[in-house]
């Protein structure tokens, strides 16, 4: 915790802070490509996939610049599947500015959810529906500590009951004051 009463966790994007009004998401557009690069060479769906459109669209042409290459004369698809990859990388890019930092009422969040390793906060949208915004700590520490934050904080938690950095004191106690 910080002087200002702000709790903080890492996720593969960026950083998150729990502060005692706001959640702020800060994503760094250096750490999201990595992450990117990571989860396709281990022949995973990046994460940052359900966010890209454009990476989508520059996979599927670098597909078809494969296929053409292929199929074709040789040298026909290199330039299509150049174009294609430079969109790819050109979206996460775009996207992880575009996103670059969320700040997520603390009135707003209904509660947090934990579902397979991430960390989802469904919040009310601004159109009064319901909004997630979803998070992949860093790692099992982050994840406790974003447990741990989010409890502090008074948000109801859902799927947490396996997180180590929530106490027992701080998930049963009732409100209190601090003490000075």
């Amino acid at each position: 915790m910080t002087r200002t009463g702000t709790w903080s966790f890492a996720t593969t994007a960026g950083r998150v802070e729990v502060a005692p009004d706001e959640i702020r998401v800060r994503r760094r557009v250096g750490r999201t490509c990595r992450e990117v690069a990571r989860s396709l060479a281990s022949g995973r769906l990046p994460s940052v996939g359900r966010d890209v459109g454009w990476s989508g669209v520059g996979a599927a042409i670098s597909a078809l610049g494969m296929l053409l290459e292929w199929t074709g004369e040789p040298g026909t698809g290199v330039g299509v599947a150049a174009f294609g990859l430079a969109t790819a990388f050109a979206g996460v890019g775009v996207s992880a500015l575009q996103n670059a930092r969320t700040e997520i009422r603390l009135r707003d969040v209904r509660h947090v959810a934990f579902r397979k390793g991430d960390v989802v906060v469904v919040h009310e949208s601004e159109d009064g529906g319901a909004a997630e915004t979803a998070l992949s700590p860093r790692s099992p520490a982050a994840r406790n500590d974003a447990a741990l934050a989010f409890r502090l904080r008074g948000v109801d938690l859902r799927g947490a009951d396996d997180a180590e950095g929530v106490s027992r004191t701080a998930v049963d106690a009732p409100a209190t004051e601090l003490v000075t």
